[in-house]
């Protein structure tokens, strides 16, 4: 039986999926596998490396005609490629295809995907498990989630029938060459992307595929081991040395498959003997040294710590032009956690930008590096002037514009608290004691509207650039946007945060509709801003790696790019 595994990636996955193809040729089962590539965009250096370890390195092609196109990012051909395997690589009897953000852990994983291809046709794993979060409370938001995504690209009948169906995870699956699923697959995936093409399109084609045309009874469900997505973190077991299932009788896992979450290099797990470690979740070579990404940040009292040799870590997105700072130092609660923990239904979990929330409340995130740099770099166009915060969620917003030099005034009803404002007031104290940046931050416990007009009124304020994140449901986006109109100067930005809330664009629509411009930035939770006089807003590029898309309730507006 002729076997051959398949991934793609390009440059900016390259160190990825180079422990994707060492996981396999440093077993002695895949020293000699044949082993095929798609190269999505890799440097010429990258590709030197690669005709040393696969046999077959292919350029796809767009396999399907569809809307946006021609605008759409070259690595989203490694999705649309799939349906077509036997196309690029012919004369092979079973097809698995891994993706670049996965890694060979237990050889047992390969063999049972070949075989359940072997017996049904496809081989594949659902995403549930006993150890997945989704499990526990999760489930109508994920459900809800799912329904948006077929109903966007198949229509409000299959979502109605299929959104409480397990996902079959196509990360990872393997496909015998006679298989029924290769052709109403690419049929299925090209009238999904006629209507709303985007990276998951190609998953719930092939979800679509299984469970509505006849092909259930021909698909082998593996289980969760063979295609650990983290949904739930694995366990490490000393003796054996590797991660295994965190629930008896502990198998060990398979396939490790990031899905997205590539800032889990180095994380805290549970070893089986009750300790906590700290380790990556990465394929760890032992034949060659992977290039690995310094991150650290080097800092000397005398060096403010927001110059441009800040070092971000490996997925920390910022766009380019930005000036960078990382005041992380003074945020010791601050940790890099899963965005599946949050119940929230608008996070935008797919994104896979690090995702950072403070220890004492884990479920609910800052902003990320990208959004936390837009306010940054929007707020040193006005150094000197007056700015207003609306919720800072400990602080971390606020530091970043106080770091620009503002005059800054931020309303929260959480500075109630003491122990907060306590916390608050450390952070941004302690940022700007090292780097010597001069200006003023008051805290004002309180809810908006009602402490913006009290605030304004009683000391004759009005602010240039304001920056609303307080309340996110009902009418409360649109009461901030009503009262920061009325205290905004002529000149004036008003910034947005977490955009993909229905409700929190209802205030920008509002400014729209006042007369304002306005403009959308592409970030994990989006935000936007809205302008008037003799300011500019700032001008974004969107992480190139992402296909992004809108929701439906921001259509129609410009996005910065």
């Amino acid at each position: 039986m002729q076997i051959i595994i398949i991934t793609a990636a390009d440059a900016n996955y390259f160190e990825l999926v180079q422990g994707t193809i060492l996981s396999v040729r440093e077993k002695p089962e895949g020293a000699n596998v044949a082993i095929g590539f798609f190269d999505l965009g890799c440097t010429p250096e990258q590709l030197q490396w690669l005709e040393t370890q696969v046999n077959f390195i292919k350029i796809p092609d767009w396999d399907f005609d569809f809307p946006g196109k021609n605008e759409a990012p070259e690595h989203l051909k490694g999705l649309l490629v799939r349906p077509y395997l036997r196309k690029y690589f012919p004369n092979f009897d079973i097809y698995l295809w891994i993706d670049a953000d996965a890694w060979v852990q237990d050889w047992r994983a390969i063999d049972l995907f070949v075989e359940g291809a072997s017996r049904r046709g496809l081989a594949i794993v659902p995403e549930v498990h006993r150890a997945s979060l989704q499990q526990y409370g999760q489930l109508p938001d994920f459900w809800k989630w799912v329904h948006q995504q077929y109903e966007a690209n198949f229509g409000v009948e299959f979502a109605n029938k299929l959104y409480s169906y397990p996902i079959l995870n196509a990360g990872v699956f393997a496909l015998r060459k006679d298989a029924l699923h290769w052709d109403i697959w690419a049929e299925k995936l090209n009238q999904g992307l006629q209507k709303s093409g985007c990276v998951m399109t190609d998953q719930f084609a092939l979800n679509l595929a299984v469970y509505s045309c006849g092909l259930f009874n021909q698909t082998e469900m593996l289980p969760a081991w063979c295609n650990w997505i983290f949904n739930g973190f694995p366990v490490w077991d000393k003796q054996r040395g590797c991660f295994v299932e965190p629930y008896l009788p502990q198998e060990a896992i398979g396939i490790l498959h990031l899905a997205g979450r590539q800032q889990f290099d180095r994380i805290e797990l549970m070893a089986t003997d009750g300790d906590i470690l700290e380790m990556s979740v990465r394929y760890q070579s032992r034949k060659q040294e992977i290039i690995q990404i310094v991150e650290e940040q080097i800092m000397t009292d005398k060096q403010p710590k927001f110059s441009e040799n800040n070092v971000l870590f490996r997925t920390d997105y910022v766009s380019p032009g930005l000036q960078i700072i990382r005041p992380d130092a003074h945020f010791p609660n601050m940790i890099l956690t899963d965005p599946n923990t949050s119940n929230w239904p608008y996070l935008r979990r797919e994104i896979p930008h690090n995702w950072y929330t403070d220890k004492r409340y884990s479920f609910i995130g800052f902003l990320s590096r990208d959004e936390a740099h837009i306010l940054y770099n929007t707020a040193l166009q006005f150094k000197g002037k007056k700015a207003l915060e609306i919720g800072c969620w400990l602080g971390w917003s606020a530091c970043h514009l106080a770091l620009a030099g503002v005059a800054l005034d931020v309303i929260d009803p959480l500075l109630e608290r003491d122990d907060i404002r306590q916390s608050v007031i450390d952070s941004i104290q302690g940022a700007l004691n090292a780097s010597g940046v001069q200006t003023t931050v008051e805290l004002i416990p309180g809810y908006s509207p009602q402490r913006v007009e009290e605030f304004a009124t009683q000391f004759n304020r009005k602010w240039s650039l304001i920056f609303i994140d307080g309340e996110h449901g009902g009418d409360g986006p649109l009461n901030d946007a009503i009262v920061c109109e009325k205290f905004a100067e002529e000149d004036a930005v008003i910034l947005f945060h977490d955009l993909t809330a229905p409700d929190v664009a209802k205030g920008l629509d509002y400014l729209k509709q006042r007369g304002w411009h306005t403009v959308i930035y592409q970030t994990m939770q989006i935000m936007g801003a809205a302008w008037r006089g003799n300011v500019e807003p700032l001008k974004h590029q969107p992480d190139p790696n992402i296909s992004w898309n809108l929701p439906a309730h921001l259509q129609g507006y410009d996005v910065s790019s």
